[in-house]
């Protein structure tokens, strides 16, 4: 459950979803009894086992173990996050996402987010006022097409304009917060960016988080950025992403670029699919958010030593997150050259060659590695060998991670044994999950049947047993006594990153022979719950009474416990 939607607005949008129409837009789905099945989209295979329960709302992969609800589906395949998976869903239906008072109060940057945005409208008045700023971006080759698209903007020479602009001492905190304004060391503010032409950094969602600016005279330093603030962290921004994945539904590749303004000459000559670091090396969190939107990412650097060891480092963040049908390229331009500089020079095909030719990763690595090692030598095979093995161990188990040890081997003529994480992946099915046991067969007698809930009469024996599962069971019969209309899917949205998410993810598929009756098979459980809790409260106060003795009323209730398992 997010922290920022209410929940009832989250059961409303996956309750108008139906997961059969929503899966079937992005995969071909055929009918197959009750269900709809198609080849997984989450891993490759020849035959179909993926399947969709219309019922259910709600889909499993028998092959790799992949299931969920729309919302699931929508994380998974398109790589959003959860409320931008919402999001989409809303859009769908028409409708908009409320704010819940409270946690917007707690947890949102809301004022921030609206202070950045004014700041944002602000800049871009200004540009269109400011001639020699027009020409600066005209004598870049900059249009007013692109400049509008990426909300490019200008910081007056100055140091008060932002501060006359925004002239309230509660608004003025706000911008210190954000950093559009300084304070120096006798206390007086200013503002930061000045004489500078501004870019508008922006979350996945399209709001501005931060700006960078370029400097148009020859003052130091000639970029800059805005500092670490409650919605900015530079470990985790791209700049142009949200562009990116707003000029195509499905990224094929993104180009990773060192500025701002190779992010914006790529796009003035049609390559779009293009962001930028921050003037921070590669991290993971920038891979992550890539792998996301996209299944390839093309590492763009200068050819010089720096650009060199910033692929390297960006090679090293990979690596460990490079699952199978992923793929990750090197490319260097010429010394002297950057991405802007050489398509405005040598235009756009000869830069989608550089693209097109780049190296990958498995490549870069290898060359990279044997940029000091003799590998004709056999001393140098097994240096060779000595320090790829524990980078190359780092894969995670694959196909790929097979394929580039045998490379290794090939290289050092040599077997080469690695270590396997045995370590089952997060979706991976389990016999001893699927053990029948009678607290899993009522919950999953509950997901087959949820009207059952309304006729368990009480739960109150249910409240004391200390059964692994019982506090699930629970949960669930409360809440469908309290909501039987609520849908499989909004059921299992309610758990979403709960403790029992997985575990109710499971049982929804699992199919095992005693649920072909749902109301028996829960009867039988419900009663074999009760005489276990009999039994085991029996025990207890059998070892009291040898011990410190029983009250009356416990006396009494180990008369009426005997009585009901005589009966």
């Amino acid at each position: 459950m997010s922290s920022r939607i209410p929940q009832t607005f989250i059961d409303e949008v996956v309750t108008r979803t139906d997961i059969v129409e929503l899966i079937d837009n992005h995969v071909s789905l055929k009918k197959k009894g009750k269900e709809y099945a198609a080849c997984c989209p989450f891993h490759n295979e020849k035959t179909a086992s993926f399947t969709v329960s219309p019922e259910k709302q709600f889909y499993h992969c028998f092959g790799c173990g992949a299931h969920g609800t729309a919302l699931g589906f929508l994380m998974e395949y398109e790589r959003l996050d959860f409320i931008e998976a919402v999001e989409v869903l809303a859009q769908q239906h028409g409708l908009e996402i409320p704010q819940d008072e409270t946690n917007y109060i707690k947890n949102n940057h809301q004022n921030l987010y609206i202070l950045l945005e004014q700041a944002t409208i602000y800049f871009q008045k200004n540009l269109r006022h400011t001639q020699h700023a027009i020409n600066y971006l005209k004598n870049r080759g900059v249009s007013g097409e692109i400049a509008a698209k990426y909300g490019l903007g200008y910081a007056a020479d100055g140091f008060e304009n932002l501060l006359k602009q925004f002239d309230c001492a509660a608004t003025q905190e706000q911008l210190i917060e954000i950093g559009l304004i300084k304070k120096n060391d006798k206390g007086s503010l200013y503002d930061r960016f000045r004489n500078r032409i501004v870019f508008p950094i922006k979350d996945r969602r399209g709001r501005v988080i931060g700006f960078g600016g370029r400097i148009l005279d020859d003052a130091v330093p000639k970029y800059l950025n805005s500092p670490e603030t409650p919605v900015f962290h530079k470990s985790d921004a791209l700049y142009g992403l949200y562009e990116a994945r707003k000029s195509s539904n499905a990224v094929k590749s993104l180009i990773v670029v060192e500025g701002y303004m190779d992010v914006i000459a790529l796009a003035q000559h049609g390559i779009e699919n293009v962001v930028a670091t921050l003037g921070t090396a590669t991290t993971s969190q920038h891979i992550l958010q890539l792998y996301r939107c996209t299944q390839e990412i093309v590492f763009c650097f200068d050819g010089d030593r720096a650009g060199k060891e910033a692929a390297w480092r960006a090679a090293q963040q990979t690596i460990p997150l490079f699952k199978d049908g992923l793929e990750a390229k090197f490319l260097f331009l010429p010394q002297g050259e950057d991405p802007d500089s050489l398509i405005r020079s040598r235009g756009k095909e000869i830069f989608l060659q550089y693209v097109a030719e780049g190296d990958s990763l498995s490549n870069f690595i290898f060359s990279k590695l044997s940029e000091d090692v003799d590998i004709r030598t056999p001393s140098g095979k097994a240096r060779l060998a000595q320090i790829a093995k524990p980078l190359l161990e780092k894969f995670p188990n694959g196909v790929f991670k097979k394929l580039v040890f045998e490379d290794l081997e090939k290289k050092v003529g040599a077997p080469i044994h690695y270590g396997v994480t045995t370590t089952k992946p997060k979706n991976s099915r389990s016999s001893s999950n699927n053990k029948a046991t009678p607290v899993r067969l009522a919950v999953a007698a509950l997901l087959c049947q949820p009207s059952l809930a309304l006729e368990v009469e009480s739960i109150s024996h249910l409240e004391n047993c200390e059964l692994s599962g019982v506090p699930l069971l629970i949960k669930i019969l409360k809440t469908w006594k309290q909501e039987p209309a609520l849908t499989h899917a909004a059921l299992i949205e309610r758990f979403r990153n709960q403790p029992e998410e997985q575990q109710i993810q499971k049982l929804m598929s699992w199919n095992p022979p005693e649920l072909a009756e749902p109301k028996q098979a829960l009867e039988d459980a419900l009663s074999w719950i009760e005489r276990k809790t009999q039994s085991s409260r029996v025990q207890e106060l059998i070892d009291k009474q040898s011990t410190d003795g029983l009250t009356e009323d416990e006396r009494q209730e180990f008369k009426n416990l005997l009585h009901q398992k005589a009966s």
